[in-house]
């Protein structure tokens, strides 16, 4: 009887200890743990920017003597001139960022020819565009035309579709679309690794600069692919 009596007691201890336990741990605990990210909204996330990449846009605003249009349907057909001094607001994709620009750039379908120098502040642009150096061309002076960097065809992939407009002390605009990303935002639904297209992003050298090189896209989702560095 008394064995009995010791096994019911030990029996209602532990119940005890793990009822005391499982207060201890409850509603703070929960709270101070990490919370690990929903896989749902992260796959939805990703395929928003993916949808985002598809489109560039800038905003901007120049000195008295800008003047630049330029007119493209994919690189073959493709018609500019002018320049550019001034500040840009610029939107690539999910990427954002204030930056002071000098362009230079003419020609027409194949033989189109941009040199570009732009000057970044870290605080200015998303963190995301500061690790892909999407608003690159670091230069002390954007209206010192030496500095520039060649920026071939504007580092624009040759099937983009877009235009620019700048003028005197007037808005301007820069707008693009990349069909090649439209494809990638399908294709990035299946979600399988190693599944996109095109290549994912990598950086090249410019003038000892690392930038993104022509034709690399993000593969939101599949980080693991890409090359930063």
């Amino acid at each position: 009887m008394r064995r009995k009596l010791l096994i019911v007691a030990a029996l209602v201890v532990a119940v005890g200890l793990t009822a005391l336990a499982g207060e201890a741990v409850a509603p703070d605990d929960e709270e101070a743990a990490p919370r690990r990210p929903c896989p749902v909204s992260q796959y939805f996330a990703a395929r928003g920017k993916d949808f985002l990449d598809i489109f560039n846009l800038k905003l901007a605003l120049g000195d008295g003597k800008s003047i630049l249009f330029h007119g493209r349907a994919t690189r073959i057909a493709q018609i500019g001139f002018g320049r550019f001094v001034g500040t840009k607001v610029g939107f690539d994709g999910p990427c954002a960022g204030i930056y002071g620009e000098g362009r230079v750039e003419y020609g027409f379908s194949i033989f189109y020819w941009s040199w570009i120098g732009r000057k970044t502040n870290p605080d200015g642009i998303t963190a995301d565009a500061q690790k892909r150096n999407w608003f690159f061309g670091h230069v002390d002076d954007i209206k010192d035309t030496s500095k520039f960097k060649e920026f071939y065809d504007g580092n624009r992939p040759w099937h983009t579709v877009g235009g620019s407009i700048a003028l005197p002390f007037m808005p301007g605009i820069e707008a693009e679309l990349n069909p090649a990303e439209a494809i990638d935002f399908l294709v990035s639904w299946a979600n399988i690794p190693g599944l996109r297209v095109p290549p994912p992003f990598f950086k090249v050298d410019n003038m000892g600069e690392r930038i993104p090189a022509q034709g690399s896209m993000r593969w939101h989702g599949q980080e693991a692919f890409e090359q930063y560095e």
